[in-house]
């Protein structure tokens, strides 16, 4: 890219301090030491974050080019009002008699001859076509992702990303706090949020750290609004990862995709989903369109007898369910999985490297095989009783005898006292069982999961509406519990 864009675009907004980090990127790799210093110092607080940021540089490009699109789209827009307002003006003229005649017309050219003047600065503090209508869209719009902080990680792709993903139609992008624990980021339904960048009207992009020892500052504090939706779509996205797991078990079972929710959320054996969302239904068509993406299948004709729903043809996967998140897509796209870590007692619902939950679980030591499953049956109330040895729920592992279930000898959490199955306790076997659909992935090791436990508060439990008649009385049970 040709830095003269970019100081362009520095000399319109020379508020930008992102604007001034990346022209002074250029300089530097033109060996331009001296120029490069001093946008540095312009850049101030984001030299100093981004430095020390390992975020792709493909981020970097891409918000490069945003920056002089938004400069090329505002310059054309110039030209073609000064253009019009030329020619208005030319045509007004042409019709008024001389200055010193009688009946000039001087405030309809003083007017004209100020429009002209004044439409940079115009142009500058348009966001559309209809200002007012965009400030509104403005307000309006809040999106979030989240980032990894700790272990050297400050979370500065996710800053960076926000950065690029901002727009003239965005307010508010908050970059969400998850722990790490060695390999793994932690998933928790309160994360704190640790940036805002924010976009006004005119297009200029500020951020703001929360985190007092990162920013060696005071920081506001972060309004209830932002919070209450940062917890909303934290739940929101939990839903989308349990709602397209379950789609892709269908479709392996099925050799084609589902046309609605209600087809995953059958009687049993037919319960893929467990439980379902009022958001799901909505969510549907754009999880859907990503799966079929993700499949390369898209636009190739093989899903014409599916019924495919509305907006199922976006190949990003795109549309007003996840305007809420940068990028429009979901935060936690990869399937669903469960490990179960023999030398900690945990249980972890994982996405990618991404700890979703991690339970503690009891076990059966040696008798509590090791290696790969999914799971086969989901049943409420196996051999119908929600007291009994094996709870409330039951989750059986492949065509074996062992199963993830509940227990009647809650005190045995923690402890290898099974003679094989893993153990839960109510509340925690209620949700993986919400959580986690039919043909879930399960792997089963030594050493596999850090010791952090995360579990909601029962308030912020996942529980949705349970699918009716998900019991099984035609069959007795003899896992081996």
């Amino acid at each position: 890219m040709q830095n003269t864009h970019l100081r362009t675009y520095v000399k319109k907004h020379p508020d930008n301090k992102m604007a001034w980090y990346l022209l002074g990127k250029e300089y530097l790799g033109e060996g331009q030491e001296a120029k490069a210093n001093y946008c540095f110092q312009q850049a101030g607080e984001v030299y100093e974050a981004f430095e020390r940021s390992k975020a792709p540089a493909d981020i970097w490009v891409d918000y490069q080019e945003k920056l002089v699109e938004m400069a090329e789209q505002k310059e054309k827009k110039h030209r073609v009002r000064k253009m019009w307002l030329t020619l208005l003006m030319l045509l007004v003229l042409a019709g008024l008699p001389p200055a010193d005649a009688p009946g000039f017309n001087r405030d309809a050219a003083e007017a004209l001859a100020s429009a002209l003047e004044s439409t940079d600065d115009s142009m500058d503090n348009e966001s559309g076509n209809n200002p007012k209508e965009d400030l509104a869209l403005v307000a309006n719009s809040n999106v979030f992702t989240a980032g990894a902080f700790g272990g050297g990680n400050q979370g500065e792709a996710a800053l960076a990303a926000a950065w690029s993903g901002s727009g003239a139609k965005v307010q508010t992008s908050a970059v969400l706090g998850m722990q790490v624990a060695g390999n793994w980021t932690l998933w928790k339904r309160n994360m704190a949020v640790k940036y805002i960048v924010q976009t006004n009207s005119s297009g200029k992009l500020t951020a703001q750290s929360y985190d007092a020892k990162q920013c060696n500052c005071e920081p506001p504090e972060v309004s209830p609004e932002i919070k209450r939706l940062a917890q909303a779509w934290t739940v929101k996205q939990e839903s989308a990862a349990a709602l397209s797991s379950a789609m892709i078990t269908y479709k392996k079972r099925n050799g084609n995709w589902p046309k609605s929710v209600a087809q995953l959320a059958q009687p049993f054996p037919n319960n893929i989903l467990g439980e379902t969302a009022p958001g799901m239904t909505g969510m549907f068509p754009a999880l859907l369109a990503l799966a079929m993406h993700q499949q390369g299948q898209m636009g190739k004709g093989k899903n014409t007898a599916e019924g495919r729903p509305e907006g199922s043809d976006l190949p990003q996967g795109k549309n007003a369910a996840f305007m809420d998140t940068l990028g429009g897509k979901p935060f936690l796209q990869d399937r669903l999985e469960i490990i179960v870590d023999k030398s900690r007692h945990k249980l972890a619902l994982i996405s990618g490297d991404t700890i979703i939950r991690n339970y503690e679980v009891g076990l059966g030591g040696d008798r509590t095989p090791e290696g790969s499953f999914v799971i086969s049956d989901k049943v409420v109330n196996p051999n119908g009783r929600s007291n009994g040895e094996f709870g409330s729920r039951g989750m059986q592992l492949s065509d074996t005898n062992y199963a993830i279930h509940g227990t009647n000898e809650p005190n045995s959490i923690g402890l290898d006292e099974s003679l094989g199955c893993v153990r839960m306790s109510t509340e925690d076997v209620e949700e993986l069982f919400a959580l986690a659909p039919q043909g879930t992935p399960v792997r089963i090791g030594k050493d596999l999961l850090p010791e952090t436990a995360m579990v909601p508060e029962a308030k912020d439990r996942y529980r949705y509406t349970l699918v009716p008649k998900q019991n099984n009385p035609n069959k007795t049970y003899h896992w081996l519990n």
